[in-house]
């Protein structure tokens, strides 16, 4: 007696394979959408804020913070607007050469009563922290001493806010 192997029905593997090619086309438009921000977005450069160097470098990541966003928390705190779970936009003034400025924060982006070289980037405050953008920069095993002169993160912004981590930079805004 042959044994006889199971047969999925046609409209199971029909099915399995559209969401297989869905899944696929979802991941190849985000790669794309980031290669463009990468690409086209504007620069901004954020100076680095210190960190405790008994845990800056844990493994292969750096955990990163910002200057802007310490002066933002500051800023919530004092106005009694900080809150555990917040979002809204974080107001900055770029520089022809250096980091942006902290100018204030904002709880809506469609005010337009900004100069020429304010920029809005988005921010929320989660487990009692200020997030913008990335908070970890990730680097090949071995390499935390080459990353350890950082102080500088080097962002691209979109036309909506979006932002994304493109590299650090030394204090000479080299990339590293």
């Amino acid at each position: 007696m042959a044994a006889t192997c199971y047969q999925p029905p046609r409209k199971t593997v029909l099915w399995a394979f559209m969401l297989g090619l869905c899944s696929l086309l979802l991941v190849n438009f985000s790669v794309w959408h980031k290669e463009q921000l990468w690409r086209n977005g504007e620069p901004i450069i954020l100076a680095l804020a210190p960190k405790d160097p008994r845990s800056l470098m844990q493994g292969d990541y750096m955990a990163l913070d910002y200057v802007v966003a310490r002066e933002l928390r500051q800023a919530l705190q004092h106005d009694g607007n900080w809150q555990p779970n917040l979002q809204g936009w974080l107001l900055l003034t770029l520089q022809p050469q250096g980091p942006a400025l902290y100018r204030g924060y904002r709880f809506s982006n469609a005010d337009t009563d900004m100069t020429g070289q304010q920029r809005l980037l988005p921010f929320k405050v989660r487990n009692n922290r200020v997030l913008i953008a990335s908070n970890a920069w990730f680097f090949e095993e071995g390499q935390a001493a080459h990353f350890d002169a950082a102080r500088y993160g080097e962002f691209r912004l979109a036309n909506d806010g979006e932002l994304l981590l493109v590299g650090l930079l030394d204090e000479n805004l080299q990339p590293l």
